[in-house]
Protein backbone atom coordinates (compact mmCIF):
# COMPACT_ATOMS: atom_id res chain seq x y z
CA UNK A 1 0.00 0.00 0.00
CA UNK A 2 1.41 3.54 -0.39
CA UNK A 3 1.10 4.17 3.23
CA UNK A 4 3.37 1.81 4.21
CA UNK A 5 6.12 3.00 1.55
CA UNK A 6 6.24 6.42 2.90
CA UNK A 7 6.64 7.13 7.41
CA UNK A 8 3.29 8.61 8.48
CA UNK A 9 5.55 10.06 11.06
CA UNK A 10 9.19 10.03 12.53
CA UNK A 11 9.97 6.87 12.98
CA UNK A 12 13.35 4.10 12.89
CA UNK A 13 15.93 3.03 15.13
CA UNK A 14 18.43 5.79 16.11
CA UNK A 15 22.02 4.99 15.54
CA UNK A 16 23.83 4.90 18.45
CA UNK A 17 27.15 5.86 16.18
CA UNK A 18 25.96 9.05 15.05
CA UNK A 19 26.47 10.76 18.88
CA UNK A 20 26.73 14.13 19.25
CA UNK A 21 30.59 15.22 19.10
CA UNK A 22 32.08 18.88 20.24
CA UNK A 23 30.15 21.66 19.96
CA UNK A 24 27.14 20.88 17.56
CA UNK A 25 29.21 18.46 15.40
CA UNK A 26 28.36 14.97 14.46
CA UNK A 27 29.63 11.73 13.35
CA UNK A 28 27.98 9.81 10.49
CA UNK A 29 27.71 6.24 9.68
CA UNK A 30 27.13 5.19 6.32
CA UNK A 31 23.91 3.93 6.57
CA UNK A 32 22.86 7.88 7.71
CA UNK A 33 24.27 9.14 4.62
CA UNK A 34 22.47 10.32 1.56
CA UNK A 35 24.17 8.85 -1.97
CA UNK A 36 25.66 11.15 -4.26
CA UNK A 37 22.24 11.72 -6.32
CA UNK A 38 20.45 13.78 -4.50
CA UNK A 39 19.80 16.82 -5.66
CA UNK A 40 20.06 19.05 -2.24
CA UNK A 41 23.41 19.68 -1.92
CA UNK A 42 22.48 22.35 -4.76
CA UNK A 43 19.32 23.34 -3.12
CA UNK A 44 18.10 26.59 -2.96
CA UNK A 45 16.37 27.79 0.74
CA UNK A 46 13.10 28.53 -1.10
CA UNK A 47 11.08 27.04 -3.78
CA UNK A 48 8.12 24.83 -4.67
CA UNK A 49 6.90 21.37 -4.14
CA UNK A 50 3.73 21.20 -5.95
CA UNK A 51 3.68 22.93 -9.71
CA UNK A 52 1.26 26.43 -10.42
CA UNK A 53 -1.39 23.97 -11.96
CA UNK A 54 -1.18 21.54 -9.45
CA UNK A 55 -5.02 20.98 -8.11
CA UNK A 56 -5.67 22.01 -4.84
CA UNK A 57 -5.58 25.40 -2.20
CA UNK A 58 -1.97 27.21 -2.31
CA UNK A 59 -0.21 27.08 0.85
CA UNK A 60 3.16 28.60 1.80
CA UNK A 61 5.18 27.03 4.74
CA UNK A 62 8.42 28.75 6.09
CA UNK A 63 10.53 27.74 8.89
CA UNK A 64 14.03 27.18 10.65
CA UNK A 65 16.27 24.57 11.11
CA UNK A 66 18.02 24.49 14.38
CA UNK A 67 20.77 22.71 15.99
CA UNK A 68 19.95 20.06 18.63
CA UNK A 69 20.29 22.97 21.59
CA UNK A 70 17.50 24.84 19.87
CA UNK A 71 19.24 27.78 19.82
CA UNK A 72 21.63 27.51 17.35
CA UNK A 73 20.73 28.15 13.65
CA UNK A 74 21.73 25.23 11.75
CA UNK A 75 22.82 26.62 7.91
CA UNK A 76 23.19 24.16 5.07
CA UNK A 77 21.04 21.80 5.79
CA UNK A 78 19.09 19.68 3.41
CA UNK A 79 15.55 19.15 4.01
CA UNK A 80 13.47 17.19 1.92
CA UNK A 81 9.86 17.61 1.98
CA UNK A 82 6.85 14.99 0.54
CA UNK A 83 3.07 15.01 0.91
CA UNK A 84 0.11 13.86 -0.82
CA UNK A 85 -2.09 15.49 -3.84
CA UNK A 86 -5.39 16.55 -2.90
CA UNK A 87 -6.58 12.59 -3.73
CA UNK A 88 -4.58 11.88 -0.86
CA UNK A 89 -2.19 9.67 -2.83
CA UNK A 90 1.40 10.16 -3.18
CA UNK A 91 1.40 8.67 -6.89
CA UNK A 92 -1.18 7.76 -9.02
CA UNK A 93 -3.24 4.44 -7.89
CA UNK A 94 -1.20 0.81 -9.58
CA UNK A 95 2.39 3.34 -9.66
CA UNK A 96 5.77 2.93 -7.93
CA UNK A 97 8.47 4.86 -6.85
CA UNK A 98 8.90 8.06 -5.31
CA UNK A 99 6.44 10.41 -4.12
CA UNK A 100 4.81 12.95 -7.33
CA UNK A 101 4.73 16.35 -4.97
CA UNK A 102 8.41 16.31 -3.43
CA UNK A 103 11.30 18.77 -2.90
CA UNK A 104 14.77 19.52 -1.72
CA UNK A 105 15.37 22.49 -0.25
CA UNK A 106 18.57 23.80 1.90
CA UNK A 107 18.91 26.13 5.09
CA UNK A 108 20.38 29.19 4.11
CA UNK A 109 23.02 31.09 6.69
CA UNK A 110 20.48 31.50 9.35
CA UNK A 111 18.77 28.21 9.37
CA UNK A 112 14.92 29.52 7.24
CA UNK A 113 13.40 27.31 3.98
CA UNK A 114 10.65 28.24 2.91
CA UNK A 115 8.38 26.29 0.20
CA UNK A 116 5.18 27.09 -1.91
CA UNK A 117 2.91 23.72 -2.60
CA UNK A 118 -0.84 22.73 -2.27
CA UNK A 119 -2.79 22.11 1.35
CA UNK A 120 -2.24 17.83 0.97
CA UNK A 121 -5.12 16.14 2.00
CA UNK A 122 -5.40 13.24 4.43
CA UNK A 123 -5.27 9.68 3.16
CA UNK A 124 -8.07 8.12 1.34
CA UNK A 125 -8.93 5.31 4.05
CA UNK A 126 -9.54 8.69 6.70
CA UNK A 127 -7.73 7.24 9.20
CA UNK A 128 -5.10 9.81 9.44
CA UNK A 129 -4.86 13.72 9.24
CA UNK A 130 -2.98 15.06 6.32
CA UNK A 131 0.20 15.77 6.71
CA UNK A 132 4.01 16.91 4.91
CA UNK A 133 6.62 14.65 5.45
CA UNK A 134 9.95 16.10 6.25
CA UNK A 135 14.06 14.66 6.32
CA UNK A 136 16.96 16.44 7.28
CA UNK A 137 20.81 15.97 6.83
CA UNK A 138 24.19 17.67 6.15
CA UNK A 139 27.80 16.53 5.39
CA UNK A 140 27.78 17.45 9.53
CA UNK A 141 23.84 15.88 10.05
CA UNK A 142 22.75 12.32 10.19
CA UNK A 143 20.24 11.55 7.94
CA UNK A 144 16.78 11.61 9.75
CA UNK A 145 13.14 12.20 10.00
CA UNK A 146 12.02 15.82 10.84
CA UNK A 147 9.00 16.00 12.81
CA UNK A 148 6.14 15.86 10.78
CA UNK A 149 4.01 18.69 9.98
CA UNK A 150 0.13 18.48 10.83
CA UNK A 151 -2.74 21.34 10.74
CA UNK A 152 -3.94 22.72 13.77
CA UNK A 153 -8.11 22.20 13.46
CA UNK A 154 -7.59 19.07 11.39
CA UNK A 155 -10.44 16.76 12.58
CA UNK A 156 -8.28 13.68 12.25
CA UNK A 157 -5.97 14.59 14.74
CA UNK A 158 -5.64 12.13 17.47
CA UNK A 159 -4.81 12.27 21.04
CA UNK A 160 -1.76 11.26 20.76
CA UNK A 161 -0.39 13.80 18.09
CA UNK A 162 -1.92 16.51 19.95
CA UNK A 163 0.26 15.32 23.04
CA UNK A 164 2.97 14.66 21.07
CA UNK A 165 3.17 17.50 19.67
CA UNK A 166 2.79 20.30 22.91
CA UNK A 167 5.57 18.20 24.47
CA UNK A 168 7.87 19.93 21.84
CA UNK A 169 7.15 23.20 23.05
CA UNK A 170 8.23 26.24 20.32
CA UNK A 171 9.05 22.88 17.91
CA UNK A 172 5.06 22.47 18.03
CA UNK A 173 4.48 20.11 14.84
CA UNK A 174 0.95 20.81 15.06
CA UNK A 175 0.74 24.36 13.04
CA UNK A 176 -2.03 26.95 12.68
CA UNK A 177 -2.49 28.14 8.72
CA UNK A 178 -3.74 31.49 7.96
CA UNK A 179 -5.48 32.58 4.94
CA UNK A 180 -4.28 35.29 3.13
CA UNK A 181 -4.65 36.99 -0.01
CA UNK A 182 -5.56 35.13 -2.80
CA UNK A 183 -6.47 32.02 -0.42
CA UNK A 184 -2.79 31.16 0.17
CA UNK A 185 -2.63 29.01 3.74
CA UNK A 186 0.36 30.22 5.33
CA UNK A 187 2.21 28.43 8.09
CA UNK A 188 5.53 28.66 9.93
CA UNK A 189 7.18 25.30 10.87
CA UNK A 190 10.04 25.19 13.13
CA UNK A 191 12.31 22.37 13.33
CA UNK A 192 14.97 20.91 15.84
CA UNK A 193 17.65 18.38 14.73
CA UNK A 194 17.99 15.50 16.66
CA UNK A 195 21.56 14.53 17.77
CA UNK A 196 21.60 10.89 16.17
CA UNK A 197 20.42 9.77 13.05
CA UNK A 198 17.20 7.58 11.87
CA UNK A 199 17.35 4.00 10.73
CA UNK A 200 15.29 4.52 6.73
CA UNK A 201 13.64 1.82 4.99
CA UNK A 202 14.16 1.42 1.77
CA UNK A 203 10.94 2.72 0.35
CA UNK A 204 11.67 5.68 2.39
CA UNK A 205 15.05 6.48 1.39
CA UNK A 206 13.55 8.40 -1.80
CA UNK A 207 14.83 11.70 -0.55
CA UNK A 208 18.32 10.76 0.00
CA UNK A 209 18.74 8.97 -3.26
CA UNK A 210 17.53 11.18 -5.26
Amino acid sequence: MQRSANAPSRRGFLFASAGLVGAGAFTLSDLSRACGKHPGANAPSEGRIAGIDEPGEPMEIEGTVYAPDGTTPAADVVLYAYHTGIDGLYRPAGQSGPPRLRAWFKTDARGRYAYRTIRPAAYPEGKWAAHVHTQLWSATVPAQWGSTLLFAGDPLLTADERRESAALGRFANIRPLTRGPGGVWRGVHDIRLEPTGDHFEDNTRHGLQG
